[in-house]
């Protein structure tokens, strides 16, 4: 067997920068690489010289982390120290699959403040996943005092900026409508659907805001006001409601401009690179302001986007745009994609009723004509072309788990093995591992197709297998003895690998070694990195989830530095979520993963 040098430096070395604090600036991200071990020697060899055996219970630290983990005995006799991550929570009774106490460690104060500097929904699939699993689980609220109504009204904000705006219609039907939080989120969330007579009428039931909602469903609270007395032809109303707006904290945007524009018998002007949250849009339209949909879908926040897509009054081109574009910020599923694809009028027929290239209608008639086809030769053309017409358009791992269903009732022949490559793609994409590993079978021993053995290796890092790891490695080490790695992938795979605690094949150092050290990605602010190690050592469930989130930043795993993915990917492992720490590490290494069809 040949020998491998473990890669541990990457979290004694994250550690060392975070007690000093430095990863606030680039210096530290440009000096930092995962591939140290193998240009310093000495610390491989210190480590493979460490005594054998279990080290005594006051001694060990789990991976990365320091010595801080090991708390007090717990009324044990022998004197034995206990790590907390080591003791079961105790999991909820409503099938979440989640812990009870699933916002240990967080006050309703720390969740806001957390949810506001954080991208909603997460741009990372994964997180996405599990955050949806936290907030809509049934668990005991926060700490630090938190009412079941506060923590209500964080729940339906997320699920609100997430675009869930039928989830937080179903949530809020089991309320009270009669209680002034629950009114004004109704409300809300009614005139975000294009309820507006139901929504004034839940507002204004609902009496005065209470002091104690979050901050933006306080302010948005002034805004609804300002609405109704839109929609009403109240043009005083309107100024006062924008007045009373901007005393509350609301920055200036198209919604204040729709209720001034009102005010003063106008009618609101949309600037091109203005934002637009979903009640400004609704501001703009009782003001009877002009929409542009190509601009707004480009500005729009992605609650807007979901409202447009299951708008059913709205025409099938806008809705169909804003579907596409929900679908690239995660504010609506593969599943809804797909739904409203196969509602298109011009996607019954033939693919030449759908007009141009690169358009929504075309990918729309490509999807349902490879439903439709019968023709094994016929179908995987058919799908190929509608998912290099998506990743043009910028939702290439959404395509792919749209495309699993048709995939799946492809019967592998010779004719057509140049496509096994694209169904290992599809059966990664929707987590059917054993899928893509026949495809990489197919694929290798077809005579009319490349080796596909590299892809082993992302498959088992997407599935947790171990008993093939070593051999689904030699094929990517293969790859980067020959050059045919990116540099940047190589630093990132030996990332995800250390991460995972895999151990790295040499070849792979050495030729990770001859690179330069990747500087980009996204890095979180000083202390976030310190936290996220924190909360995942104590097990607080919801805190890590968000902590990771923020770490990553703004587009997920696949654009965060590498300090910043091993961190997240150590943090969700520590904390008991192995599967979505696995899901990061696939989505950080996919984009770029070598391909046969463009290598």
């Amino acid at each position: 067997m040949r020998k491998r040098i473990p890669l541990a430096v990457l979290p004694a070395l994250a550690g060392v920068l975070l007690s000093f604090g430095a990863l606030s600036g680039s210096a530290t991200a440009q000096d930092w690489s995962p591939f140290d071990t193998f240009n310093n020697p000495a610390r491989g060899q210190a480590k493979r010289q460490a005594p054998q055996g279990p080290a005594p219970a006051q001694e060990r630290a789990p991976r990365g982390y320091g010595n801080d983990d090991v708390v007090q005995p717990l009324g044990n006799s022998a004197g034995t120290a206990v790590e907390r991550g080591d003791l079961a929570p105790v999991m909820a009774t409503d099938g979440s699959g989640l812990p009870y106490e699933l916002w240990r460690g967080l006050d309703v104060g720390t969740l806001e403040r957390l949810i506001s500097e954080i991208e909603m929904p997460p741009r990372s699939p994964t997180l996405h996943k599990l955050w949806l699993r936290l907030i809509t689980s049934n668990v005991t609220p926060p700490e630090g005092g938190v009412t079941d109504q506060q923590f209500l009204a964080l729940r339906l904000e997320i699920l609100y900026r997430s675009g869930l705006l039928e989830e937080a219609e179903r949530i809020l039907a089991t309320m009270p409508g009669t209680d002034p939080t629950v009114a004004i989120l109704a409300a809300r969330n009614e005139i975000a659907l294009g309820k507006q007579d139901k929504g004034c009428e839940t507002m204004k039931a609902g009496g005065s805001a209470p002091a104690s909602l979050p901050k933006p469903v306080k302010t948005d609270a002034t805004l609804i006001s300002g609405f109704c007395a839109a929609v009403a032809g109240d043009a005083p109303g309107a100024g006062l409601a924008a007045e009373l707006a901007r005393e509350a904290g609301v920055k200036e945007g198209p919604g204040l401009e729709a209720l001034d524009a009102l005010a003063m018998g106008g009618k609101p002007q949309v600037s091109p690179s203005q934002s637009i949250s979903l009640i400004d849009y609704r501001l703009i339209e009782a003001a009877g302001g002009a929409v542009e949909i190509p601009l707004v879908l480009k500005q729009a926040a992605p609650s807007l986007l979901a409202a447009m897509t299951i708008d059913t009054q709205a025409p099938a081109g806008d809705r169909l745009a804003a579907a596409e574009a929900a679908a690239q910020v995660n504010a609506i599923s593969a599943e809804q994609l797909a739904d409203i694809y196969r509602a298109q009028p011009a996607t019954g027929a033939t693919l030449s009723d759908a007009g141009g290239t690169d358009t929504p209608q075309r990918r729309a008639a490509l999807f349902v004509a490879a439903e439709h086809e019968g023709t094994p030769q016929k179908k995987v053309r058919l799908i190929r072309a509608f998912l290099d017409e998506a990743h043009r358009a910028g939702f290439y791992l959404t395509a792919l788990r749209m495309a699993a269903p048709a995939s799946d009732t492809i019967v592998a022949a010779p004719e057509i093995g140049w496509y096994a490559e694209t169904g290992i793609e599809v059966a990664l994409a929707a987590g059917s591992h054993r899928k893509a590993r026949e495809w990489a079978a197919f694929g290798s021993a077809s005579p009319t197709g490349a080796s596909l053995g590299h892809w082993l290796a992302l498959i088992d890092i997407a599935e947790g297998a171990t008993s093939n790891r070593e051999d689904d490695l030699r094929h990517i080490e293969d790859l980067a003895v020959r050059g045919r790695l990116d540099a940047t992938l190589m630093h990132r795979l030996a990332t995800v690998l250390d991460a995972l605690e895999y151990n790295v094949p040499i070849p792979l150092w050495e030729a990770a070694s001859r690179t330069p050290q990747p500087a980009g990605g996204f890095l979180p602010a000083t202390g976030v990195l310190t936290e996220l190690q924190d909360a995942a050592k104590k097990r607080e469930f919801g805190r890590t989830v968000l902590l990771a989130m923020q770490t990553l930043g703004p587009t997920g795993a696949e654009g965060a530095h590498m300090i910043a993915l091993g961190d997240s990917i150590r943090a969700l492992r520590r904390a008991g979520l192995e599967t979505d720490a696995r899901g990061l590490g696939f989505e950080a290494l996919f984009a770029s993963w070598p391909r046969a069809i463009s290598n």
